[in-house]
C-alpha cells in the first residue's frame, strides 16, 4: 500500500504541472486569460489523479522511464476525465454547484462556458494523444481508438446515459441492481481501463498482455466505485441515495468487492508469468489501496 502512495506523492505534483503547461499549449498563444482560466479550473480541480497516475504506474511497473512522453500520454485521461465531471455537473445533468469543496465550472462562469470548456477539454485530450512525441503512429492511433472507444457512446458517455436513466425508476430491484452493475462499468471502470490500456499500448505490449491489463483495471474500477458505496452507505442512507450496496445488501456488496480484488490480483499473476520485465508490486499495492 505504501509503494503506490509514494509513487502518487513522487509523479502528482508532475501530472498537475503538465497539465497546466497543456492548457498554455492546447489554447494557443493568443488565446485570452480568461479563457486560459477556465480551462486550467477545471483540469486543476482537487483530486488524486488516479487514471493518468495508473497509466504511469503501468509505465514504471515494466521499468520504463516516466518521461514527457510517459507523461503526455497520462493526462490525457485527466482532460477526458475534467471534461465529463464539467458536464455532469450541468444544471441540465446533475446540477451541482459545488465540486470536491469548490464551486463547479458552471457555477463560477455559467452553463454555456461550461459546455465549452468540457467540449475543449474532450478535444484536447485527443489532440494530445495524436501528438505524443518519440512514438511510433501505430500505437498513436491505437490510443486514440482506445479512449474514444471507453470515454465514448459505448463506455463513459453511456454510463451516464443510463444512470440518468435510472433517476425516479420504479423497476424491481433485481433489474435496477443489473442496470446500476452496468452503469458502474461505463462510468468508472470504462476510463480506469483505458488507462492501464493505453499504458500497455504506449508501451507496444502484446495484445494478450495488454488485455490482462484491462481485466486487472476493469475490476479494480468496480472494485473502486463499490468501496465508495459501502464508505458512504450511512450518508446514502440518510439522503436516499440508491446505490448497488442500498439494493443487493452489505453482504453481497463485500463479497462482491472481495471477487473483484481476486479477479484483479489474478491479471497481475498471469502478467507476472507473461511478461518476463513486468514487476507486480506497484499495481498491487494500488489493488490493496484500493480494496483496503
Amino acid at each position: 500500500m505504501t509503494k503506490f502512495k509514494d509513487f502518487m506523492a513522487t509523479y502528482q505534483p508532475q501530472v498537475n504541472e503538465t497539465l497546466r503547461a497543456e492548457v498554455v499549449t492546447q489554447a494557443g498563444p493568443t488565446a485570452p486569460q480568461t479563457w486560459v482560466a477556465m480551462l486550467t479550473y477545471a483540469l486543476l480541480t482537487p483530486g488524486k489523479r488516479l487514471r493518468p497516475l495508473l497509466a504511469l504506474a503501468v509505465i514504471d511497473s515494466f521499468g520504463e522511464e516516466i518521461n514527457p512522453s510517459a507523461l503526455q500520454t497520462a493526462t490525457a485521461l485527466e482532460w477526458i476525465h475534467a471534461y465529463s465531471l464539467v458536464h455532469d455537473d450541468l444544471p441540465a445533468m446533475d446540477n451541482d454547484t459545488y465540486r470536491r469543496g469548490q464551486l463547479s465550472v458552471h457555477a463560477l462562469y455559467g452553463p454555456a462556458s461550461a459546455v465549452l470548456v468540457g467540449d475543449a477539454l474532450q478535444a484536447g485530450a485527443f489532440s494530445l494523444l495524436a501528438t505524443v512525441p518519440d512514438l511510433k503512429a501505430d500505437r498513436q492511433v491505437a490510443m486514440v481508438q482506445t479512449l474514444a472507444t471507453k470515454a465514448g457512446a459505448r463506455g463513459m458517455v453511456l454510463g451516464q446515459v443510463l444512470d440518468m436513466a435510472n433517476h425516479d425508476t420504479n423497476e424491481d430491484q433485481v433489474a435496477l441492481a443489473a442496470v446500476l452493475d452496468q452503469v458502474y462499468q461505463k462510468k468508472t471502470a470504462d476510463l480506469l481501463q483505458a488507462a492501464a490500456l493505453l499504458g500497455g499500448q504506449y508501451l507496444g505490449l502484446a495484445h494478450t498482455s495488454i488485455d490482462l491489463l484491462g481485466e486487472y483495471a476493469g475490476a479494480l474500477g468496480l472494485l473502486f466505485q463499490i468501496k465508495d458505496d459501502l464508505d458512504d452507505y450511512d450518508q446514502d442512507a440518510r439522503e436516499g441515495v440508491v446505490s448497488l450496496v442500498h439494493l443487493v445488501g452489505l453482504d453481497q456488496a463485500q463479497d462482491l468487492a472481495q471477487q473483484l480484488k481476486d479477479r484483479a490480483q489474478a491479471a497481475l499473476d498471469q502478467l507476472t508469468q507473461a511478461e518476463m520485465n513486468f514487476d507486480s508490486e506497484l499495481l498491487t499495492s494500488l489493488l490493496a489501496q484500493i480494496g483496503a
